[in-house]
């Protein structure tokens, strides 16, 4: 047999391996920016303070309009807040939570605007760009997130900032509303008992 020359039974079998592996890389999905862009989590500003109110670096997620107005009722009587502020509008909050994310107030101007997000594994990544030297001493982002977005929220920046872990806010527990003292099922030295 002539090596140099192929016969008709190997020139099909290297056409089929030619269109077999050829066929999955045709198929498969392009994964361009369209495709990114479906998948992004559309976070969106709803307000952007250059002064913020927040006098402390802030990050907080808030599911509903009920929370917005309890936290920022104790961050007033806290003194963590100059003055409570009005509920962001444009937010539908059956779909979405908010972010707040505040630097607090800072010794030099600042900007701080959100660059984009993305979804991860476990939530949205925040992604924002900081710029010194120009913007106000207190600047504050409220960012909407949608709300099956918002259990886990992370921050990245180009800038190293001072903010602290994102969570979601708790609304304190009240035992016991009332001046009077409340019941209890057993003494300290009855549970102490148990225990020996």
């Amino acid at each position: 047999m002539n090596a140099r020359t192929m016969n008709p039974t190997a020139t099909l079998a290297a056409m089929m391996l030619t269109l077999v592996l050829v066929a999955p890389v045709a198929a498969a999905p392009s994964g361009g920016a369209a495709e990114r862009a479906k998948s992004a989590p559309n976070a969106r500003v709803v307000a952007a303070y250059s002064a913020g109110a927040w006098v402390v670096p802030t990050a907080m997620v808030l599911h509903s309009a009920g929370q917005w107005k309890s936290w920022n009722d104790r961050m007033a009587a806290d003194g963590l807040l100059v003055a409570p502020e009005a509920e962001p509008a444009g937010v539908n909050w059956a779909k979405e939570s908010v972010v707040v994310l505040s630097t607090g107030e800072l010794a030099e101007s600042y900007v701080v605007e959100l660059k984009g997000s993305r979804r991860t594994m476990r939530g949205v990544e925040l992604e924002l760009y900081v710029e010194r030297g120009r913007g106000g001493w207190a600047p504050a982002l409220v960012v909407a997130v949608p709300k099956t977005n918002a259990d886990a929220v992370t921050v990245t920046s180009n800038y190293s900032l001072s903010l602290p872990e994102v969570r979601a806010w708790q609304e304190p527990a009240l035992a016991n509303s009332g001046d009077e003292p409340m019941p209890v099922a057993m003494s300290w030295g009855g549970v102490k008992a148990q225990y020996r």
